[in-house]
């Protein structure tokens, strides 16, 4: 992932990192009548509830967490005691979220990046005070607790981004916010204690680093890495090679640009900007690089796959909702909301509701249409939506896939309209989803429970030290070999005219 969006995503979780001074208790009391609380709320609204985790066990579970809730308790331990009910649900849009306010502009973080190498886990950037420590410098514990250990316990507390069984979403995302992570989940302090492996020498070092705060941690990445952020904007087109009509198509998200903007024009105009300038610039071979895409609008990856997909086709089959969710879309200030949801969905027959717009037809685009050769660069952090691209071109035979698995499943995820609840002593928050979207894919297509790539592609040692684009340059290889997954359904003819790459 690029400097630019980890310091976007740093701060993501700062309405989750806890100060380890917390003072608030929980009575034994309070603590169950949260806990049955955010169990009913689960219940009544979630459209998953059974779906990865079985019923019975789900029921066992809180019964044990239920029982156990005897002694008065601190914060941040029942916050751990609330979170393995989250993580049975194994829905990456299902979040478990510290109470609002809980930091403030005092949080300190882990000065690092951290990125694994096979089982090694190295800094890759360092922004404390001690310059020592360079990239490639080998991380082995903090505060006495090895690196391995503290990346799998965060992984299995966390599950965001990540649907089902599947752990590369998990993986993406603890690695790259492991400070956010680690202040959420351990709390924080003005100091660590690291123990590490320099690169040019074998011994062990130990050292004690400063923590930093949000600000300070930015303001740091971008005096000693500004070269390395990247600041590409979404939908942006790079010419990559010149010599195979190539180019990147940048797709960092499916958000709107704009918060006004509720039919996406904007994200459509430079949708067809994108498109256009591919034309023009007669790129045979496409490269929509999706890593790190959390998803966004149904709407704009429907309007990205209408340039590639030669067919009329539907994103989803079905969207479900349980009774209890119309409640939570239906609000006594806007009189026409009633009126809107009945446009909107209809009864299902089995205590719930439908949308009525499932079945909605996207056309492809002629003058604009890519023919050529689409390769995609993904991993762990394409979810929601971005799966949701993945799964249809998959399931329409196009497209090699390069990276590694995409985060949300092939058949599709619980998303579309969500509630945050907060839990009434602790103020927890918790934010469920309140829609079942099915993908309209053949299920034989698939490749795996996620979209898997053709090609995996991880990591070296090099590649660290270097801050190599590992997966780009794979991708270019096979380029230039001719290697395809999926050949393109209609090849276009290549004019002749040189390209410029641009670097």
């Amino acid at each position: 992932m690029k400097i630019s969006r980890i310091l976007v995503f740093l701060g993501f979780f700062i309405g989750l990192a806890c100060p380890i001074v917390s003072a608030q208790e929980l009575t034994a009391s309070e603590a169950r009548s949260d806990l049955s609380y955010l169990k009913r709320k689960l219940d009544l609204l979630h459209p998953g509830m059974g779906y990865y985790t079985p019923k019975a066990e789900m029921e066992q579970l809180y019964d044990s967490l239920y029982n156990r809730l005897t002694a008065p308790m601190d914060y941040l331990t029942f916050y751990h005691h609330v979170s393995p009910l989250i993580a049975a649900i194994k829905d990456g849009h299902t979040n478990l979220n510290h109470r609002r306010n809980f930091i403030g502009k005092t949080t300190r973080f882990i000065p690092f990046y951290i990125r694994p190498v096979g089982e090694q886990y190295y800094i890759s950037h360092n922004v404390s005070a001690d310059t020592s420590l360079h990239r490639g410098t080998e991380l082995l514990t903090i505060n006495g607790h090895p690196i391995a250990d503290l990346h799998r316990e965060l992984m299995e507390a966390d599950r965001s981004g990540s649907d089902g069984d599947n752990l590369t979403g998990r993986r993406q995302w603890s690695l790259v916010q492991f400070a956010d992570y680690y202040a959420a989940w351990y709390g924080w302090a003005d100091s660590i204690t690291i123990t590490y492996r320099l690169a040019t020498d074998t011994l062990i070092h130990k050292s004690r680093v400063g923590c930093l705060t949000l600000n300070s941690f930015r303001s740091t990445m971008q005096r000693r890495y500004r070269n390395e952020i990247d600041y590409r904007p979404n939908l942006s087109v790079r010419i990559v090679d010149s010599a195979t009509h190539t180019a990147v198509l940048r797709v960092s998200t499916f958000m709107g640009f704009k918060k006004k903007d509720p039919f996406q024009w904007v994200f459509n105009r430079r949708l067809k900007r994108a498109f256009r300038q591919l034309r023009d610039q007669n790129v045979q071979n496409l490269i929509v690089d999706v890593q790190g895409n959390g998803g966004g609008i149904v709407l704009n990856s429907a309007r990205l796959l209408q340039y590639w997909l030669p067919k009329p086709f539907t994103i989803m089959e079905h969207e479900e909702m349980k009774r209890a969710a119309r409640s939570e879309l239906i609000t006594r200030w806007n009189p026409l909301s009633a009126l809107n949801f009945s446009l909107q969905y209809k009864a299902n027959g089995s205590d719930g509701f439908a949308s009525r717009s499932t079945h909605r037809r996207y056309r492809p685009r002629q003058r604009t249409a890519f023919r050529g050769n689409l390769y995609f660069l993904m991993n762990g952090g394409s979810f929601s939506a971005t799966t949701s691209v993945l799964a249809k071109t998959l399931d329409a035979g196009i497209g090699t896939f390069i990276g590694e698995a995409s985060g949300s499943a092939y058949w599709g995820d619980f998303a579309g309209h969500f509630k945050t609840i907060t839990l009434p002593y602790s103020r927890i928050q918790v934010r469920i989803p309140l829609k079942k979207l099915t993908h309209s894919v053949v299920a034989d297509r698939a490749n795996g429970f996620t979209v898997e790539p053709d090609f995996t592609v991880t990591r070296s040692y090099d590649d660290l030290l270097t801050n190599r684009d590992y997966i780009l340059d794979y991708t270019l290889r096979l380029i230039r070999e001719g290697v395809v997954a999926r050949p393109a359904l209609i090849k276009q003819p290549i004019k002749a005219r040189s390209l410029q790459a641009s670097r």
